[in-house]
């Protein structure tokens, strides 16, 4: 889908006194310099060390029309039939399709011709080149302040170029030719004066529309008059004023002049600035925060008016409102203010809406609130380990320490913050613990403070909390910087409520706690049972990445020292990526050697969470059964109880019986299908072909996901006889998505894909925006950490499938993986595995039997194109219609050796004559051929449950021998050593043999007397080692997890080696 800027319903704002102060002149000096030709159009050389960036391009030559644009290409023309504020029709070529910015896109009548009645016609068009050091530099100064007052994120705009271009008493070919109007009286030709400034420093561009008089009536019918920004070649288009509204545009106020509306335009995604802009749009930037709120947004929209209070609502099911918004005065009007937003309950894209005082919501937008744990350290409280007895995790800490960013807070050197603790309740879904740790305010440039925790008091109903956050907040909003309100991570209360606690439990207030929590936890289990089944092994989890994703606190990438700290005997966890009907998901943990860790056998296995971290749509809701909220319900139901089960008491048992590993012996591993290097299809079932011609097709198509795929011969290199994937549209649900490749042509520095969702670029980092959330899908950046080319995009769906699309050597990799028992149809063919149905014609029933490049592509091929005589709503704009020639089918019976019998890398190397094309081919082969191996099913037996038994091994898989060597807890009794066997009459099921007997049962009544005796005997020593433990208790509990930890990394560096398959990255 083509991109369009977005239009939710505003209110046009009425013209009053209040306004007339900066009703002057609107237009900046037009000039001397005349357009005086029409075609070729106008031609303006930039000077040689600048480039114009424009629509996520860079440009060196503007051409001016006196079709009321300015291009940056000499072929653009006014074409009557293309109506860019709507979707482009199948009609339209992508070829035909060039970069414009048009305050006043109409079909102008000719510059110097002679108007009926010979007398000759007076419109005009002047050009004005402004640079640093020329005539102009007052006027290019001007310019810098209209851009710096009006666009959010921008504080002070030095431009060194602009170009000025006035449209002065135009008329259309409608008034000429239709209408044959005069210079006369009665007959007068309808003209417009207005105005397009564009201007930049080289690294950012703007533009300046201003609108002097629009008396051109609108032609009849199908009028496509508008103003906008077109990116050129499929790139879309974003409007900048209504259709409807652009007759009346001088009466509207939109900046600090009527008549003036202000643009940043660098990026593809065009930002609005000025004030009272026509269409209701608030600007906001940035566009994304996290879940914690704090962070300072510039926005723009309504003109704020003196007197006037103004704040952001954030919010679908519960709307949280920002502090009153700090306006920035820029002399006759405030276009910009300053908002910090609050602590949120729902991430994804979160509507906003501007609020003033008086209850009116005239403008919204949407920001993207993001989790906690993905923004960088400097973005958040850093609660300091300073050892025993001064860590936030402890229930008796002496002494405790946070620090944080002063820079991040406030440049002001007098700039002063507090330090105040907030609690969050789960039943009332706020944050509405507030108690000042310190009750005057310090210097933020401290950076850091220091308090006992016996020294905060905690009521009645403080008591009450169990988790909370530590924030850092700015005094004087005015002085903030890039945050008013710095907060910690999410952080468990112990050492607040404990002084109150054993005051009324005594020290074993932790231990009630886990007890409470079973008796009320085991009550409802049911959300366990809908929960999807493990992966048995770490090459399932990392192959099946539509249904699992990595977890962020605990994966194979993680160059961080507390990388699984809840888990450390694993290297590597995933997450189910969507949570089930009770908001509840599941986290599968595994070893250095690929096995689960169940948590039947270990305190860090493989726990379900009754509260799924990411949350679940919607996230507010008043059932606590099914509470939803991101990171706060997981904090309050999985990670608590565990806290207080398994780190403060030794009651881990209990938080594990109820938290059991969803058994692997349930789980299905997906199937996968690729389209790589020059047109190679690889099917679900393993069949493998090559499109050998141009156009859009048809790959997947079911009930809940289409996809489509563009094949065109390569724009890197043409001449190969051969094509390529260059786009890939997906639609999941209310979701359009759309990966392209950029082309030579395109500006490939920053990255090297386009992607858009709904219409709407959409553009990724390592970081807080690495992941992004709509409504039927999940789009994440898959490149690695090191990688900011933007190179490698997984989209998930609802339906549980994985799409990975990437760039590789200069060509478009595309991997799906389809679940088990989904029905699709198309160029990928169906998950049946029979391959001899593969190559089936649509609406056929028979396969093919002759299977020669040519028949392949005419009969099956062909057979799923998008075609202009077929109603199909294509997915992929600017749609190429292939046609049934086979012009580049070729049979390639000569091998290279060099291809080891690959038919992808053969085939590519006689299409190319490339060998280190074919190459890559044959890496991406190989590719393949490691994702079937990895996802192969493996046939396990599950847990030998022995509760607190102690095994040789934990490989539960066919053919293994497990012996139980021990118990935790109790004596084992019974057989010791089981194999996982196959059984049934076909050997298709498998299960432990001998059948399980042992258990670890309690101590026999006969050793009872002995037992006392030994206990008698050491009691004297006991005491005495007890008085010495005491002592030493505090310096050895520091380091005895360290020493613990240190030896787990040492074992899992060593078998580290033999987990060689990570995530199936293109």
């Amino acid at each position: 889908m083509a991109a369009s800027h977005r239009q939710p319903a505003g209110i046009l704002f009425v013209l009053s006194s209040l306004f007339l102060t900066i009703s002057g002149e609107v237009l900046f000096n037009k000039g001397t310099s005349e357009v005086r030709i029409n075609f070729p159009l106008m031609k303006i050389q930039l000077p040689d060390d600048l480039n114009f960036p424009y629509f996520g391009q860079k440009y060196h030559t503007v051409y001016i029309s006196r079709d009321g644009f300015v291009s940056f290409s000499e072929y653009a023309r006014y074409v009557s039939s293309r109506r860019f504020t709507e979707r482009d029709s199948k009609n339209v070529n992508a070829a035909e399709d060039y970069p414009f910015i048009a305050p006043f896109y109409y079909g102008g009548a000719d510059l110097g011709s002679t108007l009926t009645g010979n007398s000759l016609y007076k419109g005009k068009i002047f050009y004005n080149v402004l640079m640093k050091g020329n005539q102009g530099q007052r006027e290019l100064r001007e310019i810098g302040r209209n851009v710096s007052s009006s666009i959010p994120g921008v504080s002070s705009f030095d431009p060194t170029y602009a170009l000025v271009v006035t449209w002065e008493k135009v008329t259309d070919q409608y008034n000429t030719g239709i209408l044959k109007c005069t210079d006369e009286p009665g007959r007068m030709c309808q003209d417009n004066t207005f105005q397009a400034v564009i201007t930049t420093d080289g690294k950012q561009s703007f533009a300046i529309f201003n609108y002097q008089e629009m008396n051109i009536q609108l032609p009849p019918r199908d009028s496509n008059y508008q103003a906008g920004f077109n990116g050129g070649f499929g790139r879309g288009w974003s409007s900048a004023i209504a259709l409807q509204r652009v007759r009346n545009i001088t009466q509207y106020q939109a900046s600090d002049r009527l008549g003036r509306y202000i643009y940043q335009i660098n990026e593809e995604r065009i930002i609005t600035g000025g004030c009272n802009n026509p269409d209701g749009i608030l600007e906001a930037v940035p566009n994304f925060a996290g879940l914690l709120g704090g962070k300072v947004v510039e926005v723009t929209g309504p003109c704020f008016l003196s007197g006037r209070s103004y704040s952001l609502v954030f919010g679908n099911s519960q709307r949280e409102k920002s502090e009153n918004c700090i306006t920035e005065d820029y002399g006759n009007t405030m276009m910009k203010v300053r908002c910090e937003i609050p602590m949120l309950t729902e991430r994804g894209q979160v509507p906003v809406f501007m609020k003033a005082n008086d209850g009116k919501m005239e403008y919204n937008t949407t920001i993207t609130i993001v989790m906690p744990n993905v923004l960088p350290p400097e973005d958040y409280v850093q609660l300091v380990d300073s050892g025993p007895g001064s860590r936030w995790n402890e229930t008796s800490a002496s002494s405790l320490r946070l620090q944080w960013n002063s820079r991040v807070l406030s440049n002001h050197s007098s700039a002063k913050v507090k330090i105040t603790l907030r609690g969050y309740r789960e039943d009332r879904k706020s944050w509405d613990l507030t108690i000042p740790l310190k009750t005057e305010s310090i210097p933020n440039s401290v950076q850091g403070f220091q308090f006992n925790p016996q020294d905060v008091n905690c009521d009645e109903n403080c008591q009450n909390y169990e988790v909370g956050v530590i924030e850092v907040k700015l005094d004087d909003p005015r002085m903030a910087n890039k945050y008013r309100t710095l907060r910690s991570r999410p952080t468990p209360l112990a050492w607040l409520i404990n002084k109150a606690m054993v005051a009324k439990q005594g020290q074993s207030w932790p231990s009630n706690k886990c007890q409470a929590w079973y008796a009320k936890d085991m009550m409802d289990t049911s959300w366990l049972r809908s929960l999807p089944a493990c992966p048995c092994n770490l090459h399932q989890a990392l192959v099946d990445f539509g249904r699992w994703q990595k977890d962020p606190v605990c994966h194979l990438d993680s160059r961080t020292p507390d990388n699984c700290a809840l888990h450390f005997t694993a290297v590597h966890c995933v997450r189910s990526v969507r949570p089930n009907n009770y908001g509840a998901g599941n986290q599968c943990c595994y070893r250095a050697d690929g096995t689960l860790i169940y948590s039947g056998d270990s305190y860090q296995g493989s726990t379900p969470d009754r509260s799924h971290l990411w949350g679940a749509a919607p996230y507010n809701t008043p059932n606590l059964a099914r509470a939803k909220v991101p990171a706060m319900s997981h904090s309050i139901h999985d990670i608590m109880p565990f806290y207080y089960c398994c780190l403060l008491t030794n009651d881990c048992d209990k938080y594990m019986s109820l938290r059991p590993t969803r058994s692997c012996t349930e789980y299905w591993s997906p199937k996968q299908a690729m389209v790589y290097g020059q047109g190679n299809v690889r099917m679900f079932d393993n069949t493998w072909y090559y499109v050998c011609g141009e156009g859009d097709f048809i790959l997947l198509q079911s009930t809940m996901l289409t996809i489509e795929g563009r094949f065109q011969k390569s724009p890197f290199s043409p001449n190969y006889n051969s094509t390529i994937l260059t786009d890939v549209g997906i639609r999941a649900g209310n979701d359009v998505i759309e990966v392209k490749m950029k082309g030579p042509n395109a500006d490939r520095s920053k990255r090297v894909l386009d992607v858009l969702v709904n219409g709407e670029y959409q553009f990724f980092d390592n970081g807080p925006l690495r992941r992004r959330d709509f409504t039927d899908a999940v789009l994440i950046n898959s490149d690695d950490p090191s990688n900011t080319m933007e190179s490698n995009v997984t989209v998930v769906t609802n339906s549980g499938v994985g799409i990975q699309v990437a760039e590789k050597d200069q060509r478009l990799c595309l991997l799906v993986m389809i679940p088990p028992k989904f029905v699709s149809k198309g160029l990928l063919g169906n998950w049946n595995n029979n391959s001899d149905d593969d190559l089936t014609p649509r609406g056929s029933n028979y396969p093919l039997l002759n299977t020669s490049p040519q028949t392949i592509y005419s009969q099956f091929v062909f057979s799923w194109a998008i075609t202009k005589n077929k109603d199909t709503s294509t997915i992929v704009p600017f749609p190429v219609y292939a046609t049934n020639k086979t012009t580049m089918c070729f049979d390639h019976n000569q091998p290279n050796s060099q291809c080891n019998g690959d038919a992808a890398c053969n085939h590519d190397y006689w299409t190319t004559m490339n060998m280190t094309v074919a190459i890559d081919t044959l890496r991406m082969s190989a590719h393949h051929q490691r994702l079937q191996e990895n996802r192969q099913a493996e046939r396990s037996c599950g847990l030998l449950d022995v509760p607190m038994s102690i095994k040789s091994n934990y490989n539960y898989s066919l053919g293994n021998k497990v012996t139980l060597t021990g118990c935790r807890k109790g004596t084992l009794s019974g057989t010791k050593e089981y194999t996982c066997v196959a059984t049934g009459k076909d050997l298709s099921t498998q299960s432990w043999s001998p059948e399980v007997t042992a258990s670890c049962g309690e101590i026999e009544q006969a050793n009872i007397g002995m037992i006392i005796g030994i206990v008698v005997a050491i009691a004297v020593i006991l005491i005495i080692a007890i008085v010495v433990a005491v002592v030493l208790k505090k310096k050895r509990s520091g380091s005895m997890r360290s020493r613990e930890r240190k030896k787990d990394t040492l074992q899992d560096v060593e078998q580290y080696s033999k987990v060689a398959q990570r995530e199936p990255k293109l």
